[in-house]
């Protein structure tokens, strides 16, 4: 089982339980069977239907998602989740990566409640040396939210579903990808309207996390459903609604994030140097 690839060194391993699912597939815990070591193993459904010019297409996408995936398997950083590798399957293609023990910061927030400011410090300081790192890299995350932040027994942070996730959704079925559910709450004002976007759209999404650490809820939530509030984010002037027990250098920190003009978002770096959160 998942044994064949095209890759030299195919990763042997063994499916263990289901432990999430996401916009794009099933992931599973797994093991190497040459190392011993525990994987995560993202299952992605492939939706040959979604290939109109039939099966070339279908597998010039694989190859070249394929590719993308060797590419990631370049990048090392304690913040981010490692890609281990792939394996085709017949209809699923799967992709191994670093397993994190504790669970997904919204996970987190499901059993204990809103975070302390000195965790939420904790926490966002490590995102944000995982994002400078992805940027120095030229990938931009696109989805950063407590959903995509994984935290191990230690409290050390790793940014997950980075880079692979636009050609992996594509590659999807329909059914598997209508997940896409609640990530508009964590959108960039020009994401929402299309306008062009770049890392800045990264920031404001960090803004959006640290009110979700916050308050345990993602912004706007009290106020809008989804699509409500993906019609709010395009067309109002104003940045969510800073949670009032923060700090005023908590507050600070939130305001350089959001603010609407994505020209004025400081880096990932500057917001190392600069803020104290």
């Amino acid at each position: 089982m998942g044994e064949q690839s095209t890759s030299p060194r195919a990763i042997r391993w063994r499916k263990g339980e289901l432990i999430g699912v996401g916009a794009y597939g099933r992931v599973y815990m797994g093991m190497n069977l040459d190392s011993g070591e525990l994987i995560a193993v993202k299952q992605v459904l492939i939706a040959a239907s979604n290939f109109a010019k039939g099966k070339a297409q279908l597998s010039a996408h694989i190859r070249e998602l394929e590719e993308e995936v060797k590419l990631l398997q370049n990048l090392s950083h304690p913040n981010i989740v490692r890609y281990l590798g792939t394996a085709r399957e017949e209809e699923a293609l799967n992709i191994f990566l670093e397993f994190v023990p504790g669970g997904s910061i919204s996970s987190l927030l499901g059993k204990f409640g809103s975070f302390t400011e000195p965790v939420i410090r904790m926490y966002t300081r490590q995102l944000l040396l995982g994002l400078e790192y992805l940027h120095q890299n030229k990938i931009m995350h696109r989805d950063i939210k407590g959903a995509n932040i994984l935290v191990d027994n230690q409290g050390h942070i790793k940014v997950a579903d980075f880079g692979a996730s636009k050609k992996v959704l594509e590659l999807a079925t329909i059914s598997e990808a209508k997940s896409m559910k609640g990530t508009p709450y964590w959108m960039a004002p020009e994401v929402v309207r299309q306008t062009g976007h770049n890392w800045q759209a990264d920031i404001w999404s960090v803004g959006c996390t640290v009110i979700e650490m916050a308050t345990g809820k993602p912004p706007w939530s009290d106020q809008f459903q989804e699509v409500a509030a993906l019609f709010h984010i395009g067309t109002t002037k104003s940045h969510p609604p800073i949670p009032e027990h923060l700090s005023p250098d908590a507050k600070s920190f939130l305001l350089k994030c959001l603010q609407r003009e994505p020209r004025l978002r400081p880096t990932a770096a500057e917001l190392l140097k600069v803020c104290v959160l």
